[in-house]
């Protein structure tokens, strides 16, 4: 019997709504198990104010148990980047050679994690340079695979992201 798949989408304050519940619910309809990882709040809220409790936080997960990791945007990457476990738990996803996923400003915490050199990836436009900098080729596309790194640009591009997403699974 083959075991289900296993995919953790982080939060924090500030979520993108439909970025962090779009993929939540094709997860869930696809047969996958979704862990909500936050960074040790008891509840987060999205940019339009969705209140979300966390099923865990990253320093009590690993990479090990997961198949995947998609890092929502909004301002959420922006505190994710600051938290250590954050960056551990995405770095060794990546080492892992298993799937991240990253939408919108979530380009920030690939950034920070520094698995975007020599990569192809496309983000929200105001964090191009971010990117660049960080050693990923831009691309403006809905959607960009790239081995097991999967983004977008904005909550527009989740039917192809999710799409991508799934395939990578």
């Amino acid at each position: 019997m083959r075991r289900r798949k296993r995919v953790a989408i982080l939060v924090e304050d500030l979520y993108q709504d439909q970025e962090v519940w779009y993929p939540y619910y094709r997860l869930l309809e696809a047969g996958v198990d979704v862990v909500f990882v936050g960074t040790g709040k008891p509840e987060y809220k999205g940019k339009y104010g969705y209140p979300l409790r966390p099923h865990t936080e990253a320093s009590r997960v690993s990479a090990d148990e997961f198949d995947g990791v998609i890092v929502p945007g909004g301002y959420a990457p922006d505190l994710l980047r600051r938290d250590p476990a954050v960056i551990r738990l995405v770095k060794d996803t990546h080492r892992q050679g298993k799937v991240i996923g990253a939408i919108c400003h979530a380009g920030w915490v690939l950034c920070s994690a520094d698995v975007l050199r020599g990569k192809t990836a496309t983000c929200f436009s105001a964090i191009r340079d971010d990117l660049v900098n960080a050693g990923a080729v831009y691309v403006d596309r809905e959607v960009v695979r790239d081995g097991n790194l999967i983004t977008s640009r904005t909550p527009d591009d989740l039917p192809a992201f999710m799409r991508e997403l799934l395939n990578a699974l």
